[in-house]
């Protein structure tokens, strides 16, 4: 049964994501990610995550908001070094394009939308799609535009399945901003299961 309280708070948690996530809105919505992660680290469900939204806010305040698309570039642009993907379907088969990008469309082909090339130049498959779609399927949810469950189809078929093996390596970078966004994904991932009712993967 959802909660409207609760699906407002995952819709603002998932469009905090986005900001995080999408290459675009690292580099252009950086004021509106601090404000929101202000807005977090203060109203926060669980106490790392306003902690880690704290972190990263002192963070860019200190260091400049520069340093976020500086940190995105290094972990998820160049293909050496500190490099993660941000590609669903690399954790599934080692490669970019696949079965994970069907899924990501099939959920999409449910929805009157279709992606913005402008804004995402990334596949269909990319975490930051994923995390913007998710953010868009709530708001349409909650506004009964659709009735279906499709968050939870997305989730369940997709995020479930990696996003463990996504946020380890976050926590694990050397990103002082992106490990701490690691911390706020595990977590959302975690609240995630519990409110949707999605078993863990087992590996």
């Amino acid at each position: 049964m959802h909660k409207l309280e609760i699906d407002q708070s995952r819709l603002f948690l998932y469009n905090i994501l986005s900001f995080l996530f999408v290459e675009e809105y690292v580099k252009n919505n950086t004021q509106q990610l601090v404000n929101d992660l202000e807005i977090l680290s203060n109203n926060s469900f669980d106490e790392d995550v306003a902690i880690a939204a704290k972190n990263i806010v002192n963070y860019l305040k200190d260091n400049g908001v520069d340093k976020l698309y500086l940190d995105y570039q290094e972990l998820f642009i160049v293909p050496f070094g500190t490099f993660i993907s941000l590609s669903a379907s690399w954790y599934h088969e080692q490669r970019e394009g696949g079965l994970m990008q069907l899924k990501v469309k099939d959920v999409l082909a449910k929805t009157k939308i279709r992606k913005d090339e402008k804004a995402f130049t990334a596949p269909e498959d990319h975490y930051g799609f994923i995390f913007t779609l998710s953010a868009y399927l709530i708001d349409q949810q909650m506004k009964n535009e659709i009735k279906e469950d499709l968050q939870k189809e997305l989730f369940q078929s997709v995020v479930n399945q990696y996003c463990d093996e996504l946020f380890y390596k976050l926590i694990a970078s050397p990103s002082a901003i992106y490990s701490q966004v690691g911390v706020i994904l595990a977590n959302v991932c975690n609240f995630e299961r519990a409110y949707l009712d999605v078993p863990k993967i087992k590996a």
